[in-house]
């Protein structure tokens, strides 16, 4: 029985190399700007949701103050301190 002599393996070339190396810096770089993204949407929606409170509180404020405007006992008094009163009769006219 004879044997073959065993050949060393040939070291993986330059190319398989640089491929490999590539790759990595590919899938590093990919990687860090999805993270990137995702931060940046993250503050984004944070003052979003700062904005939204805000805007709400000053809707409510709004809300209130049209309320307290248009009250009908505020207008009774502001009407009587401008001479104002009901129509008499025959001022009030209705278009068909």
């Amino acid at each position: 029985m004879s044997r073959r002599p065993v050949r060393p393996t040939r070291p993986p070339s330059r190319w398989l190399r640089l491929t490999l190396v590539t790759s990595l810096i590919l899938v590093g770089f990919t990687t860090l700007m999805v993270r990137l993204a995702v931060v940046t949407e993250g503050y984004r929606l944070s003052a979003l949701s700062a904005e939204l409170a805000e805007l709400q509180q000053s809707n409510r404020a709004l809300r209130l103050e049209v309320a307290e405007l248009s009250s009908h006992q505020r207008l009774r008094v502001l009407a009587s301190k401008f001479g104002m009163g009901p129509p008499a009769r025959g001022q009030v006219v209705v278009v068909p």
